[in-house]
């Protein structure tokens, strides 16, 4: 009973919050200067060893991982810094101590923006080493990603910075960055696929995608896997809402995904019910091994928190469909 109410409270907040519109010249400029500083247009690549072995007919990833640093992420820090110049800003911040922290530090060299990164305590991020490294203005936050991001955007305000955070008062430019994904993966395949797969973090990066197929007309089932994350507890659960996981276990490979605090959680939850998707939960082993099969067969290099996706693909009902799933990587094919 209780998730059907949360499903009932879901829809109602569907017809109550149609989002904000973004500029044409915005948009227009975003699309320029991805093509600029060569973010977006990532291969899809199907991938036919990996479906002889989880029994699919037909699987392809969108490799965002040749993106210049390495990850989706370059879309949302562009359309950050350039919204920042339209308003005559000269600096980014945000909380992240990972990719996004990298794609903001990217942007602002290429731009001629200050970037300022907030890292907190809690996370020992697999890219802490090279944030510290750059040279970039590192803010510590002693406690919680949360933490970090109330620091973060209590700074903004009070110093005239560009507040870059997921679900901050520019959110709808990180969802809209990620709308291109959908579009770019349609024009590959010539087609609606049937499944896309995404890994969920802050839930940005699914509803995004989400929000980008239902604007060329498409509605394929979302897939969206993490492990010590609200959102996919809340679809695992049916409450279809955020349900906080308790004694929640942050480790090196959950780290992109895992949190109670997600900005974007009900963004990337409606995604998930729109599309008569589902949401599931993937253990650290299973990401593990499922990215070590992807670089045994395919020779191609994801993360494991981005293979979940593909871990979840084969334990859906159909194995018949055209599957998608949105892969991150630190680096190009393997060599040799």
């Amino acid at each position: 009973m209780r998730g059907q109410q949360g499903l009932g409270a879901l829809r109602a907040h569907l017809r109550e919050e149609p989002g904000k519109l973004i500029s044409n010249e915005l948009s227009r400029e975003f699309e320029a200067q991805m093509r600029a500083l060569n973010i977006g247009k990532t291969p899809l690549r199907r991938l036919q060893k990996m479906e002889r072995r989880l029994g699919v007919r037909r699987l392809h990833a969108k490799l965002e991982g040749e993106n210049p640093t390495g990850t989706h992420k370059d879309r949302m820090a562009l359309l950050m810094a350039l919204d920042a110049l339209r308003n005559d800003r000269d600096t980014l911040a945000a909380a992240t101590s990972g990719n996004y922290g990298a794609a903001l530090m990217y942007v602002s060299d290429k731009l001629g923006l200050r970037c300022k990164i907030y890292m907190a305590s809690e996370y020992e991020g697999i890219r802490n080493a090279e944030i510290l490294s750059s040279g970039a203005d590192i803010v510590p936050v002693g406690g919680t990603y949360e933490e970090a991001v109330r620091t973060c955007a209590r700074d903004c305000r009070t110093r005239g910075w560009h507040d870059c955070n997921p679900g901050a008062e520019n959110r709808e430019l990180g969802i809209f960055s990620y709308t291109f994904i959908a579009k770019e993966i349609a024009d590959a395949l010539g087609r609606k696929p049937d499944w896309v797969g995404v890994p969920v973090g802050n839930g940005t990066v699914l509803a995004g995608v989400w929000k980008g197929f239902r604007s060329i007309g498409m509605k394929p089932h979302m897939l969206g896997t993490s492990n010590n994350n609200a959102a996919i507890r809340g679809m695992v659960t049916r409450k279809f809402a955020p349900v906080p996981v308790p004694n929640i276990e942050v480790t090196r490979v959950n780290c992109p995904l895992a949190g109670n605090y997600l900005p974007d959680a009900e963004e990337a939850i409606r995604a998930m019910v729109e599309s008569n998707g589902v949401g599931m939960e993937i253990t650290d082993e299973e990401m593990v091994d499922t990215a070590k099969a992807v670089l045994e067969e395919e020779r191609l290099s994801i993360l494991p928190a981005s293979a979940g996706a593909l871990a979840g693909m084969s334990r859906l009902e159909t194995k018949t469909h055209t599957f998608v799933t949105v892969a991150t990587a630190r680096g190009p094919l393997c060599p040799g």
